[in-house]
């Protein structure tokens, strides 16, 4: 396992949603923000990856473990450490942790570097995650199994503006789960929350594309798939009653 950073941070209003829960894909675009803090502590900053090797972290696959949503103005802490990696994965996890240490949610991470100009995966040098002292290994890790073909979808159309971008001319990945969620309705999203959260990035997309995005709800009411682009996002979304109902 690799070295632990940790940062105080306090809900605030614009990162909660209507029930006073931190957003999810703030959740996600936070969880990046620790673990470029760390990058900056340990000398490997977004700019120092482009200076020396044109390069850019992407994510390719989040898991998300959710026992209960941070809350409006509430003290949490979240730590972070890179795990593990190979020649072309590397693997991160975020905690974060309520002030009683009641863990609130863990995320795992998968990322790859990519070339600034090829927008292709390239291997991973040592000297970029040496700093981190995650453990080299030869496996890769299994991704989660997402429905092949939905049946019977709804379809919802988001056109791809310029406050969806990052630095890095993509789209954001929090933004996906934002896309996926909005095409549940209000009245089950009141009373649900989600419990676990799978997504897959296959392929990114870039300013003036239009997202078609697929949504279909399981049989049993509680787990739902989205497409996104064909398959180029996949999220399955577990969801669970809230504890009031």
């Amino acid at each position: 396992m690799g070295l632990t950073y940790q940062r105080p941070f306090s809900v605030p209003f614009y990162e909660s949603d209507r029930f006073k829960n931190m957003k999810i894909s703030n959740i996600l675009a936070f969880a990046l923000q620790v673990s470029g803090e760390q990058s900056v502590e340990l000398n490997r900053s977004d700019v120092w990856l482009n200076d020396h090797y044109k390069l850019f972290w992407a994510v390719t696959e989040y898991e998300l473990e959710i026992n209960r949503l941070p809350r409006f103005m509430e003290d949490i802490t979240i730590e972070t450490e890179a795990t593990s990696y190979n020649k072309f994965f590397c693997y991160r996890d975020f905690r974060f942790i309520a002030e009683n240490g009641e863990l609130l949610l863990t995320i795992h991470a998968s990322w790859v570097l990519m070339g600034l100009e090829s927008r292709k995966v390239e291997r991973v040098h040592d000297d970029i995650v040496a700093p981190y002292a995650a453990d080299k290994s030869s496996k890769i890790q299994r991704s989660h199994k997402f429905k092949k073909e939905l049946l019977n979808p709804e379809v919802t159309s988001y056109p791809v503006r310029f406050s969806d971008l990052d630095m890095n001319g993509h789209v954001n990945n929090a933004k996906y789960y934002d896309w996926a969620a909005d095409m549940i309705d209000y009245d089950f999203r009141a009373s649900h929350q989600p419990k676990k959260v799978y997504i897959k990035y296959n392929h990114e997309v870039r300013y003036g594309e239009t997202v078609e995005a697929l949504f279909e709800m399981d049989m049993d009411g509680l787990t739902s798939h989205h497409k996104l682009n064909g398959n180029a996002t996949e999220i399955e979304i577990e969801w669970t009653k809230n504890n009031d109902e």
